[in-house]
């Protein structure tokens, strides 16, 4: 079981991405398991704002996949991957 982050781009402007992730993972025989609580991971403001919070997003939704046993996470968006 992978952990999903689909991050708010993909469930907003990018869910043609969303659905084709989900599609291919499904279709590869991966089950996605999407983060219980994620949260925004900041790229579009915090990094320009304020560097903790910038650090601490997108720490506290890895720190949730780790506490729901989720050993690899999966974040198909380019800005939460770097964040």
């Amino acid at each position: 079981m992978v952990g999903y982050y689909p991050g708010c781009s993909l469930e907003g402007g990018g869910i043609e991405l969303d659905l084709s992730v989900r599609a291919l993972a499904s279709a590869a025989g991966v089950e996605l398991r999407e983060i219980e609580d994620w949260n925004c991971c900041g790229a579009s403001a915090a990094h320009s704002l304020n560097h903790d919070l910038a650090v601490a997003l997108p720490y506290r939704t890895l720190a949730l996949a780790q506490k729901q046993g989720l050993a690899e996470v999966l974040a198909p968006c380019a800005s939460c991957f770097r964040g």
